[in-house]
C-alpha cells in the first residue's frame, strides 16, 4: 500500500478524471449533480484507489457515499489524505 497522502486538490482532480468530468468539482457537490458519478464512473473511481493505494472501496460503501466530501472523509479513514 502507498504511503502518498493527497490533498482536497488531488482528490478532486483524481475523482474529475475517474468521472470523465471536464467541470470543476467542490467538496459539497451532491453526486446526483455530477453526470460521470454513475454507476461505471464508481467503478473507475474504485479500481482507481486499488491501485493507486490499494485500498478496497466495496460497492455498498460506495452507493452510500452522496457528496463529492464523503470520499474525503473515507480517504482520511484510511490515512490516504491529509486533514
Amino acid at each position: 500500500m502507498s504511503q502518498v497522502r493527497l490533498n482536497e486538490q488531488e482528490v478532486l482532480a483524481m475523482m474529475a478524471e475517474a468521472f470523465s468530468e471536464t467541470s470543476p468539482l467542490t467538496p459539497s457537490m451532491r453526486r446526483d449533480d455530477i453526470d460521470g458519478w454513475d454507476s461505471m464512473g464508481a467503478l473507475m473511481l474504485m479500481a482507481e484507489l486499488d491501485e493507486r493505494f490499494g485500498l478496497q472501496l466495496d460497492a455498498e460503501e460506495s452507493r452510500g457515499m452522496q457528496v463529492v466530501s464523503d470520499l474525503f472523509a473515507y480517504l482520511r479513514r484510511h490515512g490516504v489524505m491529509d486533514e
